[in-house]
């Protein structure tokens, strides 16, 4: 009988040859291509491919139907409104000098006049109104930016 060589070793043993080469770097691993000695200390080490349990199995699917749930979401994302990224600085342009309109009578006209005599409690009440005033024009604009720019948009698009 002739004696095997490494490359027939690797087939009998249903593994690749760089497999083998680094399972010969071990600890114990037999010296020559003697297939008993080989799988004795294949069986011994646990090497080569690792046989499909229930839990393995069980976890490749969660592992699928994570994956599978993940591209939904960006098919999903993909195929909602997009707007054109002129648009949208348009949009943040006009929201700017809005606000910019908004807050400087807001804070150099009106903040004064609306704080004096006024304990902290009340000053941080007023505060809050004039949050409240600029949020209302902030969301007035976005509003009006959706009903006029995303029909536009997507005019444009197709």
């Amino acid at each position: 009988m002739d004696p095997l060589t490494w490359k027939a070793l690797a087939a009998k043993l249903e593994t690749t040859l760089q497999s083998l080469h680094r399972w010969r770097q071990m600890d114990d691993a037999p010296t020559e291509p003697n297939l008993e000695a080989w799988q004795a200390f294949k069986t011994l080490r646990n090497l080569g491919r690792d046989r499909p349990t229930s839990e393995l199995v069980a976890l490749k699917a969660e592992l699928l139907r994570e994956q599978i749930k993940r591209e939904r979401a960006r098919n999903a994302r993909e195929s909602a409104d997009v707007i054109d990224r002129e648009v949208v600085e348009t949009m943040l342009v006009t929201l700017g000098q809005k606000l910019s309109l908004l807050l400087r009578p807001k804070l150099e006209v009106e903040l004064g006049p609306r704080m004096v005599g006024k304990n902290a409690a009340e000053v941080c009440v007023e505060g809050a109104l004039i949050v409240n005033e600029i949020r209302e024009v902030v969301n007035a604009n976005l509003a009006t930016f959706e009903t006029d720019a995303l029909p536009k948009t997507r005019d444009s698009n197709g």
